[in-house]
């Protein structure tokens, strides 16, 4: 390959050209191919390699401080994880869950006006004109003892100062 290059009539015509120029015009040439040579070995080789090299150690040292904080956090995860399973476990489906939803409401003093299922783990839930209080601690021992959460709701004061009517989706 080296030889079919200084075959080649571009690179014959070249070297015959750059005889033909004055020594001090070849030195020239050769200091500034030298320089080129120089230039493009640092911004096209080293530079993004070194670059290359500082952002890994940079990602290194980032991963190395999260792999600490997930060690000192480890315990506290794991008892989050705990209760977690422990209030899920109590409701796996939509059957256990509208039986849970609708206890949970007449233990509370609640009486849902209307209710029915939301997906597969979900469901939508309507009161009207009851205390805004005791829906709030309602919805507060949902999610604190079963893991129900309020996916979405609405919620307009009643004609009666304290009391409301609420429009809710709960989801497991």
């Amino acid at each position: 390959m080296l030889n079919r290059l200084r075959t080649s009539p571009l690179v014959l015509k070249a070297v015959a050209a750059f005889d033909q120029l004055p020594t001090r015009d070849q030195r020239a040439l050769q200091l500034l191919g030298a320089a080129l040579l120089i230039f493009i070995l640092f911004f096209g080789v080293w530079r993004p390699a070194h670059e290359f090299h500082l952002r890994g150690a940079r990602d290194l040292a980032q991963a190395q401080d999260l792999v600490s904080w997930m060690h000192a956090h480890e315990a506290e995860a794991r008892q989050l994880a705990r209760n977690g399973q422990q209030s899920a476990a109590s409701v796996v489906d939509s059957r256990s869950l509208l039986t849970t939803v609708t206890t949970s409401a007449q233990q509370s003093g609640l009486a849902l006006q209307r209710f029915e299922p939301s997906g597969e783990r979900g469901m939508r839930v309507w009161l009207e004109d009851v205390p805004f209080t005791t829906l709030a601690a309602w919805l507060e021992k949902l999610d604190r003892q079963y893991g129900i959460k309020v996916d979405q709701a609405s919620i307009d004061r009643g004609q009666t100062p304290g009391l409301v009517t609420a429009r809710l989706t709960l989801k497991i």
